[in-house]
């Protein structure tokens, strides 16, 4: 399930659904009538939510001048907030988002409480709160009311917290009351372990996991050490267990201190973080993974032995690129140590693809049956409850170097047009840069054999209507092409779907 489909209630999620349609028109002037119909909802329905969303635009900005104009338009040059605004907006009328941060700063807090200062009752709470629930329970993690928070493994629960306020305010604001001068001392002190602190929105993430961090230890909310980590960090210089007691606030004891220390640098590599190619982190990584036995690295070596072989014959390089061989090593090492599944973002954003191209769907069940055999191997015991996430994970991150195209039919398009250089040159051009696509002027004797006809008349379209048709005017410029390129795509998409065996 998306993230607003779990954060928010019916009536939120239309408005930010309208929104986020409006952000996404082309056009300066939009219809109220288009908008309906787009969105299946009545006309009044869209007028009502309109007027709410005006509104709330004046509260997120007073400056705000109204997109409502008369004779049922709107206009989309004056939506004065950002998608990631008033979404921010939302979410802060969206119990859910309101539980956990009042849960992470409050002193003492209690679900009587919550309800006091929220206007809420408890039974509202519960039924606002559910898909949220039924996600959490999918990583043994569940919320608790006698005191309000959470409970579970304390790792995947700061890993679900970040997950959720994250994808909430996406760095334009930090939602908890943090003492900045901690959270910078901390991020500044542990960023050479995190590759994302090389980029601008990583930064903001590790400030905000730092902040979770610290909200979950002033509560008295411990990690645990774990065994599992040893062999990448026992005996290694490179992880410093000591410092971290000179730097927050909470007196910890040994045991905490290891624990604690242990999680910041297990979230280093807990997912496939690494784009930059000269990262210090990044040669650490497969400095480390390599230099002891392991099932980690053990497991990612014999995978890609078997890459290079059956997934990237021709460039078995691929398999050998550090970037490649440094997420494989921690997509497995999370797996390794948790054994279950935990928060990720990308389910959380991404919709699940239920019509994979043919070419995708091969990848993923070549990579499938190496997980399955791997897992009935006794040294590869951690895979056996995980293989087939794992796989999913692998099967993401080599998707973009995977070679589709053997698996794949380009698309047959006839271009029935004047013959006239001037006005078909660039759309030639245009097509020939779409390595999916082959163009030929239209022949009327193969018009049941192509896949899409552009045409600049509707003559064809009258006399043919049952042939699929884009009509193109001479006067055609580049904005003209999207459409067209996002109608071919799609077209291309539908084709080469997998085979349903």
């Amino acid at each position: 399930m998306l993230y607003e489909e779990l954060m928010f209630d019916p009536s939120l999620l239309l408005r930010f659904t309208i929104y986020r349609y409006l952000e996404q028109s082309q056009k300066q002037i939009l219809s109220i009538s288009q908008l309906s119909d787009d969105l299946d909802l009545n006309y009044q329905q869209s007028v009502i939510e309109l007027n709410e969303i005006d509104h709330e635009l004046a509260e997120i900005h007073p400056e705000h001048h109204s997109f409502m104009l008369r004779a049922g338009k709107v206009n989309i040059d004056n939506l004065s907030a950002t998608v990631d605004e008033y979404r921010y907006h939302l979410l802060k009328q969206a119990v859910p988002f309101q539980f956990i941060l009042y849960f992470l700063d409050e002193e003492d807090p209690t679900v009587e409480k919550f309800c006091e200062k929220y206007y809420v009752s408890r039974s509202t709470v519960s039924r606002k709160i559910e898909k949220l629930k039924k996600y959490l329970k999918r990583f043994n993690l569940r919320f608790t009311y006698t005191e309000a928070g959470m409970s579970g493994d304390e790792r995947l629960i700061r890993i679900a917290l970040f997950d959720i306020l994250w994808l909430g305010t996406r760095g334009i604001d930090m939602p908890l009351k943090a003492d900045n001068q901690v959270i910078d001392q901390l991020v500044e002190h542990y960023r050479e372990y995190f590759p994302l602190s090389r980029t601008f929105f990583g930064i903001h993430e590790l400030r905000l996991f730092t902040a979770i961090f610290l909200k979950r230890i002033e509560r008295g909310n411990f990690v645990k050490y774990d065994p599992r980590y040893n062999f990448l960090m026992k005996d290694n210089p490179y992880y410093d267990f000591t410092s971290l007691e000179t730097l927050v606030p909470v007196p910890l004891t040994s045991r905490q201190l290891k624990g604690e220390s242990g999680f910041i640098y297990f979230l280093a590599h807990y997912a496939p973080f690494y784009t930059i190619r000269d990262d210090t982190s990044l040669r650490q990584t497969l400095h480390d993974f390599e230099v002891r036995d392991n099932p980690v690295n053990e497991f990612v070596t014999e995978f890609r032995q078997f890459a290079k072989k059956t997934l990237f014959p021709d460039q078995p390089g691929v398999m050998d690129d550090p970037l490649i061989v440094g997420n494989l090593l921690n997509i497995t090492f999370a797996y390794f140590i948790f054994r279950q599944p935990f928060p990720n973002i990308m389910s959380q954003v991404i919709p699940h693809n239920d019509r994979p191209s043919h070419g995708e769907y091969v990848l993923e069940q070549n990579i499938l049956n190496f997980m399955q055999s791997a897992s009935e191997n006794p040294a590869y015991q951690f895979s056996r409850s995980v293989h087939e996430l794992m796989g999913k994970a692998f099967k993401h991150l080599l998707l973009p170097s995977f070679n589709q195209f053997p698996y794949s039919e380009n698309l047959h398009v006839g271009i029935a047009m004047e013959h006239n250089a001037i006005f078909v040159r660039q759309l030639y051009r245009f097509l020939e840069d779409l390595k999916f696509v082959e163009a030929e002027p239209y022949d009327n004797s193969l018009s049941e054999d192509y896949d899409l006809i552009i045409s600049s008349s509707l003559l064809l379209q009258k006399e043919r209507s049952h042939l699929p048709i884009h009509v193109l005017d001479h006067n055609y410029g580049e904005k003209d092409l999207i459409p067209l390129y996002l109608l071919l795509r799609n077209t291309y998409d539908k084709k080469n779907e997998a085979r349903k065996v």
